[in-house]
């Protein structure tokens, strides 16, 4: 029995990926679990398993294809299924994935004359004498979906093999034509947006569609800073302001669980609901070279301090490596947002979708301050929490802003 190879769903936003690395060709021998291939997506490079041990059959996408949650990657046949089987010869499999793509016939298409000695042509014989255009299984769906003719795309891939994305792009120009990019001026030039750029713009834009509102508050975290000298003194790791306010923040969503659940739309004749977590993940905001990328931290108000700083560490460390797990990347509750090291006073950081709440915190800042009829001068954080107004009324928000000041102003609890 045959067993495809997918790409799996890692989250409720993510829905499509692009394949950076294809590790394995037909013929080859593979054991459950082991690494096949990598997608990335807006989040990190995923490494994708092997679901069962056997033999690769076929290969149904290319490296640079961007295909969607639940598309066939490769296919997988038992043990024994070798070289003579139809699937596993790559022009036989092209042959067979043409004949079950043809549903009906397509025009003949008209070929340029090629020298004998250029690479294989973009169009492939058949059993029955045809000429027909080589194009990715996945592509050959695409099209027929949009309704669009292979002759009408031009293939980006080996030898001119269509890829989906080849498809994607010409079902773009058929059904809206963007304006058209002017050519760079002396000394300017185009930089290609990586597949990580292409997911963040697209995430962004979607946030805009978010009804979402801020609010802000100074906080004096006089005690907050002796805190963490105390437990970083006391305790088997060295305690951060981060580690502290991750565990302030996933307090407060315990205390205000409508911060942590999030909207899902009316689809399908079921009606609008709101999603409500098992638990309380929090993202983290980190910056690295292939873009701002959110890690999720699980637990986060379950864990200890100590374990809070391991993890986090962790975290940080394989988002920066690209090398992130597919449990490491979803379904966080709310998300933190810290510029402070970058010297930022304050910010307003825009909701992840799916996600209904986001705390940007800048740097600690001296501020002169009135108090008992004079003036002190006090470490100052300014926090500014970010809410799906669909989820998150302005008053649970404002209730939640002030009771996580609370909390750091000296009413917090320590897990330790």
């Amino acid at each position: 029995m045959v067993a495809d190879v997918v790409l799996p769903q890692m989250g409720l936003e993510v829905s499509e990926g692009t394949v950076t690395a294809v590790l394995v060709t037909p013929g080859d021998t593979v054991a459950e679990g082991d690494t096949v291939a990598e997608v990335e997506t807006d989040k990190a490079i995923a490494e994708i398993a092997a679901p069962r041990g056997g033999v690769v059959t076929s290969i149904e996408v290319e490296v640079g294809d961007t295909v969607p949650v639940g598309a066939t990657l490769m296919r997988i046949g038992p043990l024994g299924a070798d070289d003579a089987s139809p699937a596993s010869d790559p022009a036989d499999a092209e042959a067979a994935a043409d004949a079950e793509a043809a549903a009906t016939p397509e025009p003949e298409p008209v070929l340029a004359a090629t020298p004998a000695a250029s690479p294989a042509p973009a169009a492939a014989e058949t059993s029955n004498g045809s000429r027909r255009r080589r194009a990715a299984p996945i592509a050959r769906r695409a099209a027929s979906k949009f309704g669009i003719s292979l002759e009408e795309i031009t293939g980006t891939g080996p030898a001119g093999r269509i890829t989906l994305g080849d498809v994607e792009r010409a079902a773009g120009e058929r059904d809206a034509a963007p304006a058209p990019v002017p050519a760079p001026a002396a000394g300017e030039r185009l930089e290609p947006l990586s597949a990580t750029r292409q997911a963040i713009a697209r995430r962004l834009t979607e946030s805009q569609l978010v009804p979402q509102y801020t609010l802000t508050r100074d906080v004096d975290v006089a005690w907050l800073l002796a805190e963490k000298a105390r437990l970083s003194a006391e305790g088997p790791a060295k305690v951060g302001v981060v580690d502290l306010l991750v565990q302030a923040l996933a307090e407060t969503l315990v205390r205000h669980p409508q911060l942590a659940a999030s909207f899902v739309p009316a689809a399908d004749g079921a009606p609008a609901q709101y999603r409500h977590p098992a638990g309380i993940d929090i993202g983290l905001a980190v910056a690295t070279d292939r873009g701002l990328l959110v890690p999720v931290l699980r637990g986060a108000h379950e864990r200890s301090l100590p374990e809070l700083v391991l993890e986090r560490a962790r975290l940080i460390d394989t988002t920066r490596s690209g090398r992130l797990g597919l449990g490491d990347m979803t379904g966080a509750a709310a998300t933190l947002s810290s510029l402070g090291t970058f010297g930022v006073d304050s910010f307003t950081a825009m909701l992840n979708p799916g996600e209904s709440a986001i705390l940007a915190v800048g740097r600690t800042v001296d501020r002169v301050v009135p108090r008992d009829r004079g003036f002190a001068v006090v470490p100052t954080l300014t926090m500014t929490f970010t809410f799906d107004h669909r989820v998150v009324d302005g008053a649970t928000g404002a209730g939640a802003l002030a009771e996580l000041a609370e909390l750091l102003e000296g009413g917090m609890a320590w897990r330790t």
